[in-house]
């Protein structure tokens, strides 16, 4: 399935691998919306609906109704805000803490027992605000396997673009150095030689 542009889903720049599962879901979540490209493919609650029924997060007959869309869409934004921390390393403020607490008000998690009487948090509520859930509970997931930190924003603001930073010392911060990177340094050069007497 092609994104917004011809962007084709499950795209990363400079060849980067995607987040492994389930953490591509939270990746492909957030990446639904680049404002740098002009793309946000879950403009509407009708083509929210189409994703989270792509995936499997909401039944062929499950309604996405308009608060869901706008949860919907302030939690892409927490989520894009919460893995910028871990581009940046600087830890959440007050400000903050109180977005995303407002972003993942909208998740609402259950307790059940597996087999092995093992407790999960398992999505609840109504169909739209259960597909948001899991893919909250993705997140928590991610942070108790200790996978969620390598899950980061690309610090050119206009971009946000989630990527996976596999490198060893998990020190990237650009989804890619030669555009974002090298776009972000040159601009900051010319405004450093601007300013120089």
């Amino acid at each position: 399935m092609d994104g917004v542009d011809g962007v084709d889903e499950g795209f990363q720049p400079a060849g980067r691998a995607a987040a492994p599962p389930p953490l591509d879901l939270v990746q492909d979540f957030v990446n639904t919306e680049i404002s740098e490209w002009a793309r946000d493919d879950i403009a509407t609650p009708a083509l929210l609906a189409g994703w989270l029924r792509d995936r499997g997060l909401l039944g062929p007959d499950e309604p996405v109704t308009a608060d869901d869309f706008v949860a919907a869409r302030e939690l892409r934004s927490g989520l894009r805000a919460l893995a910028l921390v871990n581009t940046t390393g600087k830890p959440a403020g007050d400000d903050l803490r109180a977005d995303l607490a407002s972003a993942f008000s909208a998740c609402e998690l259950g307790v059940e027992a597996d087999a092995e009487g093992r407790l999960l948090l398992v999505p609840a509520g109504p169909p739209g605000r259960r597909a948001l859930a899991a893919i909250a509970a993705v997140v928590l997931d991610a942070q108790r396997a200790g996978t969620w930190a390598r899950l980061k924003a690309c610090r050119k603001e206009s971009c946000g673009w989630l990527f996976y930073d596999g490198s060893r010392n998990r020190s990237s911060i650009w989804c890619s150095m030669s555009i974002c990177g090298n776009r972000t340094k040159t601009a900051s050069y010319r405004r450093r030689k601007a300013a120089a007497p």
